[in-house]
């Protein structure tokens, strides 16, 4: 659908109010280094204004307020992380000033990795989202294969269900699953933490799977069982080359879900040794060697296999999270 010219209009004209309004509160309110980081943003808003006034009358499927929600959001991204990565590299002992980094210290990452407390914490979360994981994917690929191929009544309202159980707010089951943690005295085991986990884990992988599924070309297993092939000989010709690597992305992703809870972590970690590096971070910053500066170290440590993650499987990401059951 090609965007009408008044919509490219009206989206030009607020790129640019904006970017006039963002370069003079820089200029009058902001002091360098930060004062070229509203400047650019205003630059680029602008630019933006512009080039929609320019292609506001061609047919090509050009929508500018995609571009300014765009922009947005890397700067509501962007911004949280050069903050954190100026915090985690400022000096030992000062506090910085501006968002920009300007005495670079890597001190911080080499205490983070070297904390035995967030090297427990770690160790415990991905312990923790790996059997929730490997629970859970299974379970989720038998769910999905039955939501996607078999003609069964009420399969929408499953789904449903699932759809509400993924979007469930875990903090309101956090103390009723607390008491029952206790009951069973394993308050404070990191195995206390798994079947809580599932409520993660599980509906999401399904969520997942389901989308892996509905791209699958089921009429080619068809023609390959039509045409005498074993079970055998449909796994390797049908299944590995059509169903494996999405349900693969799929897995890495139930596991980095599990492996960023925080709720669930802080709700039954009865201390350091039990509790996942999410609520780690959160409640234990004061008993951290480096505070502050290790905690926002530590925070892009973990957050770097995501960011490769997006980096290695882009297309299949985006497939993935972009598109919703039919």
């Amino acid at each position: 659908m090609t965007p009408s010219v008044r919509s490219r209009l009206w989206a030009s004209g607020f790129a640019f109010v904006l970017g006039f309004a963002v370069a003079n509160y820089g200029i009058i309110r902001v002091s360098r280094p930060d004062l070229w980081i509203w400047v650019g943003l205003a630059v680029v808003l602008m630019a933006t204004s512009a080039a929609g006034v320019l292609f506001a009358d061609t047919p090509r499927p050009l929508s500018v307020w995609s571009l300014i929600g765009i922009e947005l959001f890397a700067v509501f991204t962007l911004v949280p992380l050069l903050w954190t990565f100026t915090v985690a590299t400022a000096p030992s002992g000062t506090t910085p000033r501006s968002v920009w980094p300007q005495d670079i210290s890597w001190k911080a990452f080499d205490g983070a990795l070297h904390s035995q407390i967030l090297q427990d914490a770690a160790v415990t979360s991905i312990v923790v989202a790996g059997i929730a994981t490997a629970v859970a994917m299974p379970l989720a690929v038998a769910a999905a294969y039955a939501f996607v191929r078999q003609p069964m009544r009420g399969r929408r309202v499953a789904y449903g269900l699932v759809v509400a159980a993924l979007l469930m707010p875990v903090l309101a089951l956090a103390g009723p699953i607390t008491d029952q943690v206790i009951a069973a005295d394993r308050f404070g085991s990191r195995m206390s933490l798994v079947p809580p986990a599932l409520l993660i884990t599980l509906p999401l992988a399904i969520w997942l799977c389901v989308t892996v599924f509905h791209d699958v070309p089921w009429s080619l297993r068809d023609s390959v069982r039509a045409d005498g092939a074993t079970w055998l000989q449909s796994l390797v010709r049908f299944a590995v080359p059509n169903v494996l690597p999405g349900v693969a992305v799929a897995t890495l992703l139930v596991f980095v879900a599990g492996c960023n809870d925080f709720v669930l972590g802080a709700a039954l970690s009865a201390d350091d040794r039990s509790r996942p590096l999410p609520a780690t971070l959160m409640l234990a910053t004061g008993q951290i060697e480096t505070s502050s500066s290790a905690v926002a170290a530590a925070g892009l440590l973990w957050l770097a296999p995501v960011v490769l993650l997006l980096l290695v499987f882009p297309r299949r990401i985006t497939q993935l999270l972009g598109r919703s059951y039919r």
